[in-house]
């Protein structure tokens, strides 16, 4: 039967409403552990796109019902509400129309497409929009979030309270995490619950104690904590860490995380971002007032900002300080970040139009080295303007390109002054479907204004420089007896460039290249304008490719080249590598083979003919297969200065169960450059996550040997983002 009085009733979204709070909890979390879930009810799967029930007619179904004059009604025995995807069975309920309240002495059963509940009782006031249930029990459809409450009051549509209340997401009758509370408050309209007097139980253990905290109960970004992480490092003792996501507003959000090592004290990290419609930045800083080893404060911050002025133009700001120079031997978790030199920070204005790009550039580093020589810091840049072009002339092929520079460089030490290069050039390409001809020609002037500082020198010394170049290739294909297409890409690249006594000069940013294969096409040997190499000299290469037509594909390609030199190079400072002043440079291989999807590998060499052994040699393989196991092997020479090999390892052994290791070696030192073992357990509602590593942390061979360890409890989820990256940011 239709019972007409409950039309406009109420019951059922509030009890929907109530319970509904735990379902971002409990979706959230599964987004950071992936994969294992423990069995939900089965009574249904949830959904997402609840229903609208206002449609729906509300229908009871019973065995006994007795209307009275006065509007009265009392519905007894396997009495049924229905509406939509609800369903509220009890024995007894009694409707006042007068007091517009509802009342289910006896056992209460709620389920929809979201959540079930179960209870010994209930009232509800349709008048005041408020009530209560009592003894609660409550899950989520589709997911293994459960728990239980004394009493369930509903304050309002928006407002209600669990007292006595317990949350897990594990099965059975003693779940292996469970948490408990004095009282929650649930905050629809703002997406909110606060609980008061929590306490925390691992394996019926009592870990963890919390007067008050607050979590999300909806999709929407709220402010609260993340997963701890604890770790035990030989040089700072024990960690303890627990972030606290920040959602300031729509378009800010910080992480603030405390830290406490026991042989250092108290740090404070934070990350702080921001966005509006035209711009975006970021703050990221540690701070310890005190290192109770050192008995000095330290921090480390960096700002990153940009910004949009229009479509053509933008801002980009970098700070990038450290308050000593063993701040990142002392703190960071890695090789790469123990071993930086220096620190960057810069601010520029930038532009660009269809033949043009404009950079406007003032930059200073800060050394955090030791090793560094001072009259090796590199120089303040106060400012770089820096301008391109590179316009059509006309539509055969011929264009008019320029690089210009204006520098001033400035450092406590040494010679300081401005710089003006530009490299005006006239080029012609000419494109084909079976090869291309790129001739070139054009004039490099660099000119100085410098401060010597009681050092003798010319302060405004000149050179001037002819660069001609003409590069050619070819594109033959042919089809292979196995179906694939096979290339043949032959290339010579002739670079003229008259000597020029460069003596006089000094040096501000000049450094070698690292000589590799694109360095086979490149009109100068050196970085920046204060060296312009002499050049008449022929580059021969090779290119072969193999490809699948059908996938689309390379398989593999083979480059090898070499550069002959008909007349000895004179410009050669004394760093630099002594065999590119004969007939020919070393010979260059590179090799790259995709023998499937999942396995490829590559070769680069360096093989010096005079002396009849490599100068460089790079040997690497990676493999991923469908079960997530990554293998990386990867080997690294260069003469006299580096021999090393590098191996990563990822399995997934089991749906609970994964390892990772990594072990990176010198040969040339004797001694361990990083190596890392870890390891996850995950069971349905728990994962535990370890990574023990042990890396050189600075030029004396000390090394920092650490343990990282963070446990995390599915349901009781990240709030705002991803908690501190320990595993999978270190798998691989």
């Amino acid at each position: 039967m239709i019972l007409k009085n409950f039309s406009t009733s109420v019951l059922l979204p509030v009890i929907t409403v109530t319970m509904l709070s735990f379902q971002g909890t409990a979706h959230s979390a599964d987004t950071d552990v992936p994969g294992l879930a423990c069995p939900g009810p089965s009574l249904a799967p949830m959904i997402k796109n609840v229903p609208d029930r206002s449609a729906f007619p509300i229908s009871v179904k019973t065995r006994q019902f007795d209307a009275r004059k006065e509007g009265q009604a009392e519905a007894r025995e396997n009495v049924e509400l229905r509406r939509g995807d609800q369903l509220l069975t009890t024995e007894l309920l009694r409707y006042d129309p007068q007091q517009e309240t509802i009342t289910m002495p006896g056992k209460v059963d709620y389920e929809d497409s979201v959540i079930y509940i179960s209870g010994t009782g209930a009232q509800y006031s349709f008048l005041e929009e408020s009530g209560s249930f009592i003894d609660v029990n409550y899950g989520l459809m589709g997911s293994s979030a459960r728990g239980s409450a004394d009493e369930v009051t509903v304050e309002s549509r928006a407002h209600s309270i669990l007292h006595g209340m317990q949350f897990t997401t594990c099965p059975g009758e003693t779940p292996e995490w469970l948490l408990s509370a004095n009282e929650l408050e649930l905050d629809f309209d703002e997406g909110v619950g606060t609980v008061k007097g929590a306490k925390l139980q691992f394996f019926d253990i009592p870990f963890l104690y919390l007067p008050w905290m607050t979590f999300p109960i909806d999709d929407r970004r709220k402010s609260g904590f993340l997963y701890p992480y604890i770790s035990t490092a030989n040089d700072t003792g024990f960690e303890f860490s627990i972030p606290y996501y920040w959602n300031i507003a729509p378009a800010q959000d910080a992480t603030i995380t405390p830290r406490y090592f026991t042989e250092r004290g108290f740090m404070l990290t934070g990350e702080y971002r921001f966005m509006t419609p035209r711009s975006a930045g970021e703050l990221d800083f540690d701070y310890m007032g005190n290192d109770t080893r050192t008995n000095d404060s330290r921090y480390y911050y960096r700002f990153e900002h940009g910004a949009a002025l229009n479509p053509r133009w933008q801002t980009r700001i970098l700070v990038d300080r450290v308050s000593d120079n063993e701040f990142f031997q002392d703190f960071s978790n890695s090789l790469a970040a123990a071993s930086r030199q220096y620190l960057r920070s810069n601010a520029g204005i930038y532009g660009s139009g269809r033949y043009w790009r404009l950079a406007v550039i003032a930059d200073d580093f800060q050394v955090v080295d030791d090793a560094v020589d001072p009259l090796n810091k590199p120089y303040r840049r106060l400012p770089r303007i820096a301008f391109d072009l590179d316009r059509p002339l006309g539509s055969g092929g011929l264009r008019l390109k320029m690089d210009a520079e204006l520098v001033y460089f400035d450092r406590d030490i040494g010679a300081t002054g401005a710089r003006f290069d530009i490299f005006p050039r006239l080029t012609w390409n000419v494109d084909t479907d079976w090869g291309y001809m790129r001739p070139s020609a054009g004039y490099r002037y660099t000119k100085y204004d410098l401060n010597w500082h009681g050092e003798s020198g010319d302060k405004s010394p000149d050179r001037g420089t002819e660069i001609v170049s003409f590069d050619t290739g070819l594109f033959l294909e042919r089809d292979s007896r196995n179906g694939k297409l096979q290339t043949l890409e032959p290339r010579l690249f002739y670079l003229y460039v008259p000597y020029k006594d460069q003596q006089g000069l000094p040096d501000f940013d000049t450094a070698p290249f690292t000589f590799g294969f694109s360095q086979l096409f490149h009109f100068n040997r050196f970085t920046g304008a204060d060296l312009q190499s002499d050049a008449n000299q022929l580059t021969l290469a090779l290119t072969t490719r193999s490809i699948d037509p059908v996938a689309g594909r390379e398989l593999w390609s083979l480059s090898f080249g070499q550069i002959l030199y008909f007349e000895d190079q004179r410009v050669i400072p004394e760093a630099f590598d002594e065999t590119l002043s004969k007939d020919s440079s070393p010979f260059i291989a590179e090799f790259v083979l995709h023998l499937t999807r999942r396995l490829s590998g590559r070769i680069g060499t360096q093989w010096n003919w005079k002396s009849n052994q490599f100068d460089v040699a790079v040997l690497g393989a990676t493999y991923s297969a469908p079960s997530g196991l990554r293998l990386g092997a990867e080997y690294r020479y260069r003469r006299g200065s580096l021999d090393q090999f590098d191996i990563r390892y990822y399995q997934p052994i089991n749906e609970r169960w994964r390892v990772l290791g990594r072990f990176n070696y010198s040969l040339l030192d004797s001694d361990l450059l990083a190596a890392e073992a870890g390891f996850e357990y995950e069971s349905c509602c728990w994962a535990l996550r370890m990574v023990a590593k042990r890396f050189l942390r600075n030029r004396d061979g000390d090394h920092r040997d650490a343990i990282y360890l963070q446990l995390i409890l599915k349901g009781l989820g990240n709030i705002g983002r991803r908690s501190a990256p320990l595993f999978y940011d270190l798998a691989y």
